[in-house]
């Protein structure tokens, strides 16, 4: 992120005293003893830019065919001698390479540009923009800052979220604090659990013994007197009396009114910051959270988390979360290419880009965790435009508690999601590119975290060829298994087992001949392992030994079926789902209806024989999802029919309630929208989800955890990613992130690099965290990008720049110097995707030309200097040749002027 000159001065005017030129007066015939100062600074060799010098006579075509050859537009050749300046020499490289893009541009902009062609453009385009952009990142430079974007002489990172375990705030609800408590019978009984290190205390909560109905204050107060209860005792057992006799409570931590939010909530305040908090609801139903997603035509997709109530009803539909990584570089081109906004227009909103959930899985605090996909970004993590995969945990109301993606940096892809039994969180999914210090061509990966979101460890499992990682599943002792397709033998079945560190203990390849695949996987009764495959477009499901995936105990197959999902009840018994378009093998609970029907199998733990249900509308039906939860199953998928009697979109989703005895179908709920399209559906089981804490404007399960601040937990960066700061042009000195990094900690290293030249801190900003990094007067320091596959600065948000000031004047030194800081007011959101983006491109560019051709007059004595160190007085007449160059002056001046995000301003200081 860059940031304007904090003193604002601009080229012209800071020198001048005015923002207008046109008025200066006539030349005097000598020259002033101020002219003769100034002018004596300006002792640079004369030069011929490559502006002035013989265009180029070979067709447009031709040269755009050579630049999209070159390895680089970057050209540090110069045509004439320079005089050894190093302003001179940046300012011509700099020309050249626009000068490359511009004829890129205007090739792009012609609308009679193939879609082929423009895409071969904005390629080379691409790389060239950022060629340049790491070229004046760290370009040579004495008098003349040149900057990609604006001047700045500040970096500020990504916001990082900021661990306030002191104080929760929940929703407010209320509109007045003496309210009764809406959706409250004042039966309800709660569970609270208190927690710090060496201890821990649950307690009931019981409001049919407090004030009816229900309030604030009289669930706060009934709540804290059961904290206050528990006291505090010394090591031999005895309880602790304060100095008045009194018992002295265990507990510091409070529920109180609060109205923070603008509403009447709850808050919690633990003072000590050491002692959290959980609450839950005693009986509460149980609910099915739901991950999908409806899409327009022509519009990215993204997640929609729901929630299921009153499952044995009427399956009450609630959305309680949408997830959608933000298309960065799509938004900043469109307000690049928006129309300038008027007074109380809205600006342009942030874009999505394509999010998409593969699998979601629900704890027994009632926290949801979703696994997926997108090239969007996620609040601190920075996908840099490549697809990633994302994990995002969310609370049982939707609200987002942190989110994370595994760093790839030329992408991955999420596949599944699982929790083990000591709640870390284990996700699986396909990696390419380089990452952690090793290449990757599509190989599957395995990645497990805390419940603070705090990577254990990540393992890839490398292979030749491009795999797919489709299922995961994690054994009682914490052991992981991965299943999915391997590019052996035309696509073979594939599964690894890796132990509870993180080390790949053996790895196994079903062939048998045609094409094979793992499609989901789960852990039996028996602790073996439940490997459903498709071999042929044949459904088998197989237990394999959970220490020797070598040997198949037994096997099951169903037929002819895409079978997608397999769940586990608590007795043993095994579902299946998918979709088949034949009946498959064993009992049929009851007809299919024709086309292509959704399916769910029961099998009886010992696989010997199976029960199918199918789902069916006589049109497309599917089922993408499986889960039982006490007693019950629950099916998600989705169809082109009228599952529930109406049909609302092109493809509507559905959940469904099975009896898990005899097959019958219990219950179905469709979803959807004209003209929409409904993405898979994820189901997971919510056990005691359907509470009334989100009434009372909290949620299940802790209330105030800790929260990670590390780096690599909080942003995409991975331990090795590196960047590198060149101080006042000096050698670069390398920055390397550790595992265990924080801002605070990232702070201490810059600050030792970059010593008495910069300002290094962090800084608390909408309530997160963010570091700065402020270089002093007479200083610079370059911001250098670390290397390909390793960079750490666009995960970080900082952009590969110089930060510059420029040295105060001495007492009595000329108003007009040589050279400034200047800025091209670049983006890396320029690009040449469409005629209209290479139209305002092409602008863009065209400006940036002409600051760079003005950077390059800086170094030189000219008439318009002359007015300026006189201060010639408004209104005043002078030569045509005076009033020409006083006219440039002013036209460069009213580029000065930035529109609503500056992105197609030009910016520069001095002069």
């Amino acid at each position: 992120m860059a940031i304007n000159l904090s003193n604002g001065l601009a080229a012209l005017s800071m020198l001048s005293g005015t923002n207008s030129y046109t008025g200066f007066g006539a030349m005097p015939a000598v020259d002033t003893l101020a002219v003769r100062k100034a002018k004596a600074q300006f002792t640079l060799a004369a030069t011929t830019p490559p502006w002035k010098q013989t265009a180029s006579t070979t067709p447009e075509s031709t040269q755009v065919s050579a630049i999209k050859r070159l390895a680089t537009i970057i050209d540090n050749t110069v045509s004439t001698p320079n005089a050894g300046s190093a302003d001179v020499q940046t300012a011509f490289t700099t020309y050249k390479a626009l000068d490359k893009l511009k004829l890129l541009a205007t090739a792009a902009a012609r609308t009679t540009a193939s879609s082929a062609e423009r895409a071969s453009l904005q390629a080379a385009f691409g790389k060239g923009l950022a060629d340049l952009q790491t070229f004046l990142g760290q370009a040579s430079s004495d008098k003349v800052e040149l900057s990609f974007a604006l001047p700045t002489r500040r970096a500020e990172t990504v916001s990082l979220a900021k661990s306030d375990p002191v104080k929760f705030s929940g929703t407010g609800i209320l509109a007045t604090r003496d309210a009764a408590l809406p959706g409250l019978t004042g039966t309800e009984k709660f569970t609270v659990t208190l927690d710090k290190p060496g201890a821990t205390d649950t307690f009931t909560v019981d409001l049919t013994n407090t004030v009816q109905p229900p309030t604030l204050d009289s669930v706060s107060n009934a709540i804290n007197a059961a904290i206050t209860a528990v006291p505090m005792r010394n090591a031999d057992g005895s309880v602790v009396l304060d100095k008045d006799g009194n018992v002295t409570p265990r507990w510091l931590v409070r529920f109180v009114p609060d109205k923070s939010s603008g509403k009447w909530g709850f808050a919690v305040n633990a003072p000590n910051g050491s002692e959290r908090v959980s609450i839950d609801q005693i009986g509460a139903p149980d609910s099915l959270v739901v991950a999908s997603g409806q899409t327009a035509v022509g519009a990215p997709a993204v997640s929609t988390i729901l929630r299921f109530d009153d499952l044995a009803g009427t399956m009450t539909r609630k959305t309680i979360a949408t997830i959608a990584g933000i298309d960065t570089a799509a938004t900043a081109t469109a307000k690049l290419t928006a129309a300038k906004p008027v007074v109380g227009a809205a600006t342009v909103a942030p874009l999505q880009a394509t999010t998409t959930t593969q699998a979601i899985a629900t704890d027994a605090a009632g926290f949801s965790y979703a696994v997926g996909t997108s090239s969007g970004d996620f609040q601190s993590n920075r996908s840099g435009g490549n697809q990633d995969l994302f994990l995002t945990k969310l609370s049982s109301e939707g609200a987002v508690v942190w989110q994370r993606s595994l760093g790839a940096s030329s992408g991955a892809q999420g596949a599944a999601v699982a929790i083990a039994a000591n709640g870390d969180i284990t996700v699986a999914g396909t990696v390419n590119g380089t990452f952690d210090s090793s290449s990757s061509d599509g190989d599957m990966v395995v990645a497990r975290y805390n419940a603070m979101g705090d990577e254990r460890f990540t393992t890839v499992i490398h292979a030749a060829g491009a795999d797919t990682a489709n299922a995961i599943a994690v054994g009682a002792d914490g052991s992981i298994f991965v299943g999915g397709k391997s590019a052996n033998g035309g696509g073979d079945g594939f599964l690894a087992r890796i132990d509870s560190a993180g080390r790949l203990q053996e790895r196994r390849t079903i062939n048998e001949g045609g094409s094979e695949s793992v499609t989901a996987l789960a852990i039996g009764a028996d602790g073996n392992v439940l490997a459903l495959t498709s071999h042929d477009g044949n459904a088998v499901v197989r237990r394999i030994s959970a220490t020797a995936l070598g040997t198949d105990l037994s096997s099951l197959s169903l037929g002819h079926a895409d079978a997608r999902a397999i769940a586990v009840a608590a007795d043993g018994t095994i579902a299946v789902a998918g979709a088949t378009s034949t009946a498959l093998t064993g009992a049929q609970a009851n007809a299919m209806a024709g086309g292509r029907d959704g399916f769910v199998t029961r099998i009886d733990s010992a696989l010997s024989a199976g029960t199918t249900s199918y789902l069916a509308t006589g049109a497309d039906d599917q089922l993408d999802s499986v889960a039982f939860m006490n007693g019950a199953l629950y099916v998600g998928g989705r169809t082109t029919g009228a599952m529930d009697g109406t049909r609302r979109g092109s493809v509507d989703g559905f959940v469904g309630r099975i009896d898990a005895t005899n097959g019958a179908i219990q219950s179905v709920t469709q979803f959807g929208q004209a003209t929409f399209q409904t993405e898979p559906v994820r189901v997971a089981a919510g056990v005691g989800d359907d509470t009334v804490l989100g009434a009372l404007g909290l949620h299940r399960g802790a209330l105030n955890p800790e929260t990670s601040e590390k780096l690599v937990a909080q942003t995409s960066l991975r331990a090795g990613d590196e960047f590198s700061l060149r101080i006042q042009g000096g050698a670069a000195k390398k920055i390397v992130i550790q595992a265990d990094d924080t801002l605070t900690t990232l702070g201490d290293r810059i600050r030792r690099l970059t010593g008495s030249k910069a300002t290094v801190a962090t800084a608390t900003v909408n309530g997160a965290l963010v570091l700065r990094i402020d270089a002093k007067t007479g200083s610079s320091v370059a911001l250098v990008a670390g290397a390909k596959g390793k960079d750490a600065l666009g995960k970080l948000g900082l952009d590969p720049t110089r930060l510059a000031v420029p040295p105060l004047p001495q007492r009595n030194a000329p108003k007009v110097r040589p050279g400034g800081n200047f800025g091209l007011a670049l983006t890396e959101a320029l690009n040449v995707s469409t005629s209209k983006d290479a139209a305002a491109t092409l602008s863009v560019i065209n400006n940036a030309i002409s600051t760079t051709q003005t950077a390059y007059r800086s170094l030189y004595w000219d008439a318009g200097k002359v007015a300026l160190t006189n201060g010639a007085a408004p209104n005043s007449a002078g030569t045509p040749a005076q009033q020409a160059q006083l006219a440039s002056y002013q036209a460069a001046l009213n580029r000065l002027t930035p529109v609503a995000d500056g992105s197609a301003s030009t910016f520069f200081t001095g002069f």
